[in-house]
């Protein structure tokens, strides 16, 4: 409560703070997005987008490390180049949609994405809906949604731009982008290539006695390209095609605490993923529509090489159909609809060579979406949508959801946003069938969700400001974890055991302020995220009413930038609350709790204008403190490390 408390008089301080201000210049400030009008459509929505330039200092990185310092987004991260996972809000991984231009990226057997396959060199514009607001871009996120775009620069006829970076680690990145064609036909080239040997030095603590060591098979390699063709045959329609295909092959590392024989374990990707999007604009009339495949075939390897005995070999193919349909009506000035259809085909066909067992699997799935947006002021917005679901021949119940937008005084920039809904989250095919352990009995998860925020813009002269405070609940139902077998046989299996209650508060801002040649930069987000075991599994558990395992109560970002003339110097400070392992939140020897961390960055980015481009030199060094920390229990992370960085743009 005192953190709310806190929070609240913090917003209204800064509000009341930067109205105080009487400064009479106006000088507009490039780039960042803190003003930018919402799109009826968004009208209610809790949105969060990283602005142009925070994802500009990110090119060399992937998703997970763009949400985990510009967003109050939890990652969960396995180690460097391995499995990340997003939790909004105290969900589950499977609880978060990842779309790419609408397609949805989450794997049907394993139910999520792994955000570290993502580059955001690939991304043109990346936004997060939150809680409930993801209602209007699909089902199934209880947490919230993760969205990916990319979208043609009509204004340039030519563009070529090459970036290398050499950091710790032996790590080298590299990446192209080459643009071109006229006003009606473009196309977009993107090819990147990462690879490291990851063989940092960390203290192990996990052994005895302990000592200095490094890390060893934790080598990787990426690769991929983006191809994209736009057409705009006339003014009001445009076609787009594109293709993506990339290629991973990363080695896994032991734990830490490890000290059996030498293991070889390694997981290799494959994901290729082709859409065809049409979109058709007139003055009261929008049509959109995608159709496109989603394939993955993923290889897994453990074998202990000094007994000649292989553990696990074993190959996965997904692929995924998605079609999709969206109209957008506006009856008058205050009225609008959307109404949208869904249908998409998943194949799963999974076979381990060792155990000689496995499974092979289809789901089809249509969803139906009735939105109804009311605008009948500047000043108010609101809707109200009802979603309609089938899958595996099982009707799901009416999906409601509602919310509005309210400025209370036109010369008062407040904005109070409420919205709830229902959500459900259907079990992945893994769930249902893997072997041994799956249950085909199992209930989809189910949930409601509100919020409410207020949030406050402000923009005059020299600065601008613009921060927003946000309650949230969420209550699911049947939620499915995997837990030892009650027969007790060696293996887990999946039940609906759990009823979980999630709350808290986010708080994000951002600013900024230009005087004479300088132009200063900040912004951050901070959540606090009460999620806990509502029932008791058993009569041994001791689970009700803690924490969830590896979600933080507090975690936090900041950045603060300044710029003089072309040179730039940027701090990030990132903050991950105490993490508990085991469900009974207990702290001993044997019920490990992860550490609070604080992670600070410093970068120094120099731009160069020549005649013919632009260069970019920049200098980073990440884990300024060295600080010894993990995400994963027994899961050693870097120290401090660095990296150099050199870019190249030319523009026509």
């Amino acid at each position: 409560m005192r953190i709310i408390i806190l929070t609240v008089i913090l917003f209204f301080v800064n509000f009341v703070f930067i109205n105080a201000q009487s400064i009479t210049d106006t000088i507009k400030i490039p780039e960042v997005k803190v003003l930018a009008k919402r799109k009826v459509e968004e009208a209610g929505l809790k949105i969060t987008r990283p602005d142009s330039l925070s994802r500009a200092s990110m090119l060399t990185t992937n998703l997970s490390e763009l949400i985990s310092a510009y967003s109050p987004v939890f990652v969960k991260s396995y180690g460097r180049g391995s499995i990340a996972k997003a939790s909004f809000r105290g969900t589950a991984a499977t609880h978060t949609q990842i779309l790419w231009n609408g397609m949805n990226l989450n794997s049907p057997m394993r139910g999520f994405a792994d955000l570290a396959l993502l580059p955001v060199f690939f991304t043109d514009d990346v936004y997060l809906l939150h809680g409930g607001s993801s209602m209007a871009e699909g089902s199934g996120a209880l947490g919230g949604s993760i969205h990916l775009n990319n979208q043609p620069d009509w204004n340039l006829k030519f563009n070529l731009a090459a970036l290398h970076e050499t950091s710790s680690f032996q790590t080298k990145k590299s990446y192209l982008k080459l643009m071109l064609g006229q006003d009606r036909f473009k196309s977009s080239t993107r090819l990147f290539y990462e690879n490291s040997e990851n063989n940092f030095p960390y203290f192990n603590y996990g052994v005895i006695p302990q000592r200095n060591d490094t890390l060893q098979n934790a080598d990787y390699w990426k690769a991929g390209v983006l191809q994209e063709f736009y057409y705009r045959p006339f003014s009001d329609k445009i076609m787009a095609l594109r293709l993506w295909y990339q290629k991973s092959d990363r080695n896994l590392p032991q734990l830490m605490s490890y000290e059996g024989a030498k293991r070889e374990e390694y997981q290799q990707d494959n994901q290729f993923r082709i859409q065809y999007d049409w979109k058709k604009y007139s003055d009261i009339l929008n049509y959109h529509f995608f159709s496109g495949i989603n394939s993955n075939r993923l290889n897994y390897y453990r074998a202990s090489p000094e007994f000649n005995f292989v553990n696990e070999d074993s190959e996965s193919i997904e692929t995924s159909l998605i079609n999709h349909v969206r109209i957008f009506r506006e009856f008058d000035e205050k009225t609008y609809a959307t109404v949208s259809l869904d249908a998409n085909y998943h194949h799963v066909d999974i076979q381990n060579n060792k155990l000689e067992n496995g499974y092979k699997k289809h789901r089809f799935e249509t969803s139906l979406l009735v939105n109804i947006h009311l605008k009948p002021s500047e000043r108010f917005a609101a809707f109200v949508l009802v979603r309609s679901e089938n899958y595996d021949a099982q009707f799901v119940p009416l999906i409601p959801g509602a919310g509005l937008e309210w400025q209370f005084l036109e010369s008062f920039p407040v904005i109070l946003r409420l919205n709830a809904a229902r959500n459900y989250h259907k079990p992945t095919l893994n769930d249902l069938y893997w072997l041994p352990g799956g249950n085909p009995d199992l209930l989809p998860e189910d949930g409601y969700t509100g919020e409410f925020s207020f949030s406050g813009q402000f923009e005059g002269g020299l600065f601008s400001f613009k921060n927003e405070i946000t309650g949230f609940i969420s209550q699911i139902e049947n939620w499915i974890i995997w837990q030892p077998s009650a027969s007790g046989a060696y293996f887990w299996e999946a039940s609906n055991v759990k009823s979980v209650l999630s709350r808290g508060i986010e708080y994000q801002f951002s600013a900024g302020l230009n005087w004479k040649n300088f132009w200063f930069r900040s912004g951050g987000n901070y959540s606090f995220t009460n999620t806990s075991n509502q029932n008791v599994v058993s009569s041994v558990d001791e689970s009700r009413g803690k924490q969830l395992i590896y979600i933080p109560k507090h975690k936090g970002n900041l950045y603060l930038a300044v710029t003089f003339k072309k040179t730039t110097i940027k701090y990030d400070l990132e903050y991950v609350g105490k993490r508990f392992t085991k469900s009974s939140n207990l702290e001993s020897d044997y019920e490990r709790v992860l550490n609070p961390y604080f992670l600070s960055k410093v970068s120094v980015d120099k731009q160069f204008e020549l005649t013919l481009l632009n260069l970019n030199l920049k200098f980073t060094v990440e884990n300024l403190f060295n600080e010894n920390y993990q995400s994963i229990l027994w899961r050693p992370m870097p120290g401090r490390f660095y990296s150099l960085s050199l870019g190249l743009n030319y523009k026509k």
